[in-house]
């Protein structure tokens, strides 16, 4: 797997000189400036050129010397720093939009999931309403079936009324004809 040490703008091709040139290095050379510039003992050793260069002011030799391994190290700590820094924020763009592209995948399988349980609810609706004008259906079946049924029974107790009272109508008649008939 290689590593670019420079930030890739569009295709590269992979077998190209600049990118073999890059993998060397990535890989043979700059991990070792780096390991010695964050040594904690180089750090400490290039504070301590500060004294050297106030006591030996004088000596233009080593003033010079330890000024340019001064600038020199400047130079390849910024270099360094701004290097990685630029390969970071590559690698954090990718992550980002890995993330992003993660995001809208899941997004998607919710809103899918959503419309599945969307369907189902329809359609458990739909049944439901389906059963409940099945039962109703059927309530009023029976309360029709009821209600003749009642309305038989009333037609004869009617009609059990009505000769009830005809025949008392005929006994009452029965008996002003006795009545009638005493009186005579």
């Amino acid at each position: 797997m290689t590593n670019p040490s420079t930030p890739q703008m569009g295709t590269v091709d992979s077998n190209s000189p600049m990118a073999r040139l890059n993998v060397f290095l990535d890989t043979f050379v700059l991990p070792y400036p780096v390991k010695y510039l964050t040594n904690r003992l180089t750090i400490l050793a290039t504070l301590c050129l500060l004294i050297p260069l106030i006591a030996f002011a004088n000596v233009e030799v080593f003033v010079l010397a330890a000024n340019s391994y001064l600038n020199v190290m400047s130079v390849v700590v910024s270099s360094t720093v701004l290097l990685y820094s630029t390969i970071s924020e590559v690698r954090d763009r990718k992550a980002a939009e890995q993330r992003e592209a993660l995001a809208a995948q899941h997004q998607q399988m919710i809103d899918e999931q959503i419309a599945s349980n969307s369907e189902a609810l329809e359609k458990i609706q739909d049944e439901l309403r389906q059963h409940i004008n099945e039962q109703l259906a059927t309530i009023k079946h029976i309360l029709l079936e009821r209600l003749e049924a009642n309305h038989a029974e009333i037609s004869t107790m009617q009609q059990a009324i009505i000769d009830s009272a005809s025949a008392q109508d005929i006994e009452v008649a029965a008996i002003r004809d006795m009545v009638a008939a005493l009186k005579k």
